[in-house]
């Protein structure tokens, strides 16, 4: 093999290596991603036996989740996500079914099993059983407001002892409640229904009595619709959100006034416009976090989208956004799970923000993760894992050898008009354009270069580059790739002309073939 065949098959060579590494690359880039700048990536952090949400904490600098076991409470620290630590509270009798509810204030835990409401201290200590009926409750500051079928009481916190200040048994059938301290008067938000009826009120209690008796909105729902998880935020005005469920979909739907008389109330969609992305639907579950003048909302809800080289993906992931003043100013991603993402919990320390939901993990299971805003985690998580170079290699061999495939036949296809050219002037032999003469075959390369500019990349390629910037989208590529080609072929033969043209056109078109599609194969499907 004489220099110049050795020079062009090396450059070939090379010219492949680097193009399968820049995809490899821009792979690795895709699958590595953080939703967004402000959310780091997912960490595991346990398992759970129930589709519910998972209840977090902040005590003494460190953030806790809350998972009820079978007579035990696993105490997660997930303060920092290279340190996961796991602290089992032994309590007799308690599992993950029975627990309705549980939620944390001034160093205790409190909990709904099986509608009796009892706490125990958050170092395994101190059981206490209130012996009170509630369905559910909310803590606000030292004040918890329980609920059942007949009443709402309040009661004082003071250590593990519970004072009984206000009730109210005026309203019946209470199915939800959600609570905040508004101007240092409370507001309760309810949830009531019997039959097809629903109602939503907002009641105000100064410590003394009760106001706001009269429902804010009336909703009728069917055997096939409901809604639920009723909550109240506040940001200057007063929201009050809710879920809307029915067979075909499910709404984020909310009431936003700031009038105290409750007047002109009406009732809205939430429209959620990802940054960046895209409209969501399908806003299921959700939380609140309230700032001193903004409300942020973290839900569960369905996006499209789109990783390198592939076309968009339905998928359901948790979105963080942003409202001031009955509206949404931004909406980021805060997981990129491809999959489902559900029942998020949020919770804001001075470091940053936390964040948990679950994960299908089949057969009824479910995986709990965290994410947070805060600069440990994102100097943790968001780096490449040795499961993101697995998926880029993997799908960088499977798309490399399909479009190879599938590419090679598209590229003969092209070139036969050249090839009928040359047919042509092997039976002919035309003065100028004889077989041996050089110039048939840039007439050939002319003709199949033209051919390629109004055909390649195929139709499906081309739909999946709209949205794509750079290099691909560029229509002159693959008019580049045949002159590299070209100049491939000049090296490797070495002289002006070609002992065949037929053949160097052949071994051109094969070289050319090769290139083109290894830089086009993310976008093959």
């Amino acid at each position: 093999m004489n220099i110049h065949k050795l020079i062009s098959i090396i450059l070939i060579i090379a010219t492949v290596v680097l193009l399968t590494s820049y995809n490899y690359e821009r792979y690795l880039k895709s699958f590595s991603q953080s939703p967004s700048k402000e959310w780091s990536r997912d960490i595991k952090i346990g398992s759970r036996d129930f589709n519910r949400s998972t209840s977090i904490f902040s005590n003494n600098n460190k953030i806790y989740a809350i998972l009820p076991k079978m007579n035990k409470i696993e105490l997660i620290d997930i303060s920092t996500p290279n340190k996961i630590l796991i602290k089992d509270m032994d309590i007799n009798g308690i599992d993950e079914s029975n627990v309705k509810e549980i939620n944390y204030c001034n160093g205790r835990l409190y909990i709904v099993k099986n509608n009796t409401l009892m706490s125990v201290g958050i170092d395994g200590s101190n059981l206490v059983n209130y012996g009170i009926n509630a369905d559910g409750f909310k803590i606000v500051d030292d004040k918890l407001i329980t609920f059942n079928n007949s009443e709402i009481n309040i009661y004082k916190i003071s250590n593990d002892k519970l004072m009984l200040e206000g009730s109210i048994s005026q309203i019946k059938n209470t199915r939800e409640i959600d609570a905040e301290k508004i101007n240092k008067r409370l507001y309760i938000a309810l949830l009531t229904g019997i039959n097809y009826d629903r109602s939503i009120y907002l009641l105000t209690y100064d410590g003394r009595q009760w106001g706001n008796l009269k429902p804010v909105y009336n909703i009728s729902v069917s055997s096939f619709s409901d809604i639920d998880n009723l909550r109240i935020a506040y940001d200057g005005g007063i929201y009050l959100f809710y879920n809307s469920v029915s067979k075909n979909n499910l709404n984020l739907k909310y009431i936003y006034f700031k009038d105290a008389k409750l007047q002109n109330v009406f009732l809205k969609d939430a429209m959620i416009n990802v940054d960046g992305i895209g409209n969501a639907d399908d806003v299921g579950d959700f939380d609140i976090l309230e700032s001193d003048t903004n409300v942020y909302v973290v839900s569960s809800a369905g996006i499209e989208l789109t990783n390198f080289g592939t076309t968009p993906i339905k998928s359901t992931e948790i979105i963080y956004s942003k409202w001031k003043n009955g509206k949404i100013e931004s909406s980021k991603l805060a997981t990129r799970t491809g999959t489902w993402a559900g029942m998020p919990k949020i919770c804001s320390t001075k470091y940053g923000n936390f964040l948990t939901w679950i994960e299908s993990d089949g057969f009824g299971k479910y995986d709990v993760y965290a994410s947070s805003t805060t600069y440990v985690y994102k100097n943790v998580l968001n780096r490449v894992r040795p499961v993101d170079k697995q998926y880029a290699l993997s799908t960088l061999i499977q798309k490399s050898a399909a479009s190879l495939l599938i590419g090679l036949i598209l590229v003969l296809a092209l070139s036969l008009p050249a090839y009928v050219l040359f047919v042509i002037i092997m039976l002919f032999e035309p003065k100028r354009l004889k077989n041996d003469s050089i110039f048939s075959f840039y007439i050939g390369t002319i003709v199949y270069m033209i051919m390629k500019y109004f055909f390649y990349p195929p139709h499906p390629v081309k739909m999946s580059l709209n949205a794509v910037f750079g290099p691909y989208s560029l229509i002159v590529m693959p008019f580049i790739f045949t002159l590299i080609s070209l100049g491939f072929v000049k090296i490797y033969y070495g002289k002006g002309k070609f002992n065949s043209n037929f053949g160097a056109f052949s071994f051109m078109i094969i070289i050319d073939a090769i290139l083109t599609n290894l830089f086009y194969a993310p976008f093959f499907t």
